[in-house]
């Protein structure tokens, strides 16, 4: 059987690098920023695969066929099946914060080539730079040292050199918001550039001083974004999103370990302010701390047990 070299590595390199190319230009432009990047990367993950077994990036390996392999005519791999065999035949696990933010690419590519496309040119560096500070170490260490291209390859050095122009732009942007985002009392990841500059008061309240707009549906998309309540359950964990204490909406959160948010009214106390009830009745619901004139506390219950206790 002879050989093919179906340049993948070298098609996916140059769609990265055009990608960068013209993020600097109109906001027109930006869309093309998307398009080629998402190509780009898939590109090279379509390598990892035909390293293996070329058959592998056929959308339906019982379509494999040489010739077709040969001539290009054949449905490649879509992303879903392929992020699917990179794991089930190359055992390759995507870091989650490279996974997620190839999601935010793929639904943005959707978006720039299928529908209305307005987004700014501060978001999608800000993404990209977050991107590509994850996608050079997984390139690095599943393909430089792999050998499917060099670490001193021209186009990978520009990309690496392009990340630097960016980083110092971002790290600009957020030095001129520094002020006021150092005033907001607890402040937010936004969904968009994926910077802890928001300012939340409640569900109809949100404003991104890195986006420098105010953001639509911010808890719907905090969640679709930050919260993964599948992982957190199907591990044997307890579920991220609770009941909060104030509006008791499913929309409670921790954000560091210390910190809540509900999503709904807005509150954000501390774990010092919240405790667990210990009725009878719930499944131990947070309640805030009662707190005694010589500084203990004492018991707090929740609603639904604090009713079990005037009918008992």
């Amino acid at each position: 059987m002879e050989d093919i070299n179906l340049k993948m590595v070298d098609n996916g390199l140059d769609f990265i690098l055009k990608s960068l190319d013209t993020i600097d230009k109109s906001d027109e432009d930006l869309k093309y920023s998307l398009l080629n990047l998402h190509a780009g990367i898939q590109l090279m993950l379509k390598e990892i695969l035909y390293q293996k077994d070329w058959s592998l990036i056929f959308q339906r390996i019982e379509d494999a066929d040489f010739e077709k392999l040969r001539t290009g005519d054949f449905s490649s791999v879509n992303y879903k099946t392929l992020i699917k065999r990179l794991k089930e035949e190359y055992d390759l696990d995507l870091d989650k914060k490279l996974s997620d933010k190839l999601r935010w690419l793929k639904k943005e590519r959707n978006k720039a080539e299928h529908y209305q496309f307005v987004v700014s040119s501060d978001v999608i560096k800000s993404n990209i730079v977050q991107l590509l500070t994850y996608l050079i170490p997984f390139l690095k260490e599943n393909m430089i040292e792999k050998g499917y291209f060099t670490a001193d390859d021209d186009r990978f050095t520009q990309i690496k050199e392009y990340l630097h122009t960016f980083d110092a732009y971002v790290n600009e942007r957020l030095i001129l918001v520094e002020d006021v985002v150092d005033k907001i009392d607890v402040p937010m990841k936004c969904p968009e550039c994926f910077q802890e500059t928001v300012e939340f008061t409640d569900e109809t309240g949100a404003f991104c001083y890195f986006c420098n707009e105010y953001i639509d549906n911010f808890s719907d998309n905090y969640i679709y974004h930050f919260v993964d309540r599948y992982s957190a359950i199907k591990d044997g964990g307890h579920d991220p999103l609770m009941e909060c204490p104030s509006c008791d909406y499913e929309t409670f959160i921790c954000i560091d370990d210390y910190q809540y948010v509900c999503l709904s009214c807005g509150v954000k106390p501390t774990q010092d302010e919240l405790t667990t009830c210990h009725g009878p009745v719930c499944a131990e619901k947070i309640v805030y701390r009662r707190y005694t004139d010589d500084g203990g506390y004492e018991p707090n219950f929740c609603n639904l047990c604090l009713d079990y206790f005037k009918h008992a």
